[in-house]
């Protein structure tokens, strides 16, 4: 009986999502996919070239830094692979021929997290030795700087820490 009362009664229709609108013409906006990672970009293309970046499936004026050299800040590009699964995909650095040569692996279509060697300034390594694995600086031999590895990232020393010879303790 009680089935019978609710049967005609309808839900009550949910608010529509507002779509975003360009910047530039007012027109709703698309979120793309892109070759340096998404974007949101305008409908009435190519009439109209507005774009907005992407943090986390919402635009935004600002660039989400998971796409940017952790080196020079240029945009990180993917190549490698023709969708987000593909397995010998990676991102590099658009600042190649300006001398950045940074390489990420790709993490289910991210650029994988990476550190500065805070000696140098370019991306530590995970290495592997007779003692285990550590994470050491990309320019070796010139620079020797190395931390041990704490679950996959580097141990880096607490703030003010130093071993006898005035060096941080490693």
């Amino acid at each position: 009986m009680s089935a019978d009362l609710f049967d005609n009664v309808q839900d009550e229709p949910k608010p529509a999502s507002r779509p975003v609108l360009c910047p530039r013409c007012r027109q709703p906006m698309r979120r793309i996919v892109g070759k340096l990672g998404p974007f949101w970009g305008c409908s009435a293309y190519p009439g109209c070239d507005g774009r907005l970046y992407d943090i986390d499936g919402k635009p935004s004026e600002t660039p989400d830094e998971r796409y940017r050299c952790p080196v020079c800040t240029r945009p990180l590009a993917r190549a490698g692979g023709e969708d987000e699964s593909s397995t010998g995909a990676y991102w590099y650095c658009l600042g190649y021929n300006k001398g950045c040569k940074v390489r990420l692996a790709d993490e289910d279509g991210k650029p994988a997290k990476a550190w500065r060697c805070p000696d140098c300034g370019h991306l530590l390594k995970q290495r592997r030795s007779k003692n285990g694995v550590f994470w050491g600086c990309s320019q070796y031999p010139l620079c020797q700087t190395s931390f041990p590895d704490r679950d996959g990232q580097p141990r880096f020393p607490e703030p003010g820490k130093t071993t006898s010879r005035g060096k941080p303790r490693r």
